[in-house]
C-alpha cells in the first residue's frame, strides 16, 4: 500500500468500488462525520443522484426560483 504523509497505509478500493467519505452539516451547524467506506460504484451513482433530486436547489429550480439558476 502507498503511504500518507502521516505514516498511514493508503486504502485502495477494489475494482468496481470507491472509498467513501461523508461530511454533513445539519441545520444547526454540526458537522457529522462518517467513517470511510467502501461501497459498490453503482450504489454511489444512485446514491448522489438522491441526495441531487432532493436537494434544496433542485427544488427552487423546479419551482422556477431565480436563485437556484446562478
Amino acid at each position: 500500500m502507498a503511504e500518507r504523509r502521516f505514516g498511514r497505509k493508503a486504502r485502495v478500493p477494489r475494482p468496481g468500488y470507491a472509498l467513501v467519505s461523508v461530511s454533513a452539516r445539519d441545520a444547526n451547524g454540526f458537522v457529522h462525520h462518517y467513517d470511510e467506506i467502501e461501497a459498490p460504484l453503482g450504489s454511489l451513482r444512485e446514491s448522489l443522484a438522491i441526495l441531487h433530486l432532493h436537494s434544496s436547489e433542485m427544488d427552487a429550480a423546479h419551482h422556477g426560483d431565480e436563485a437556484a439558476s446562478r
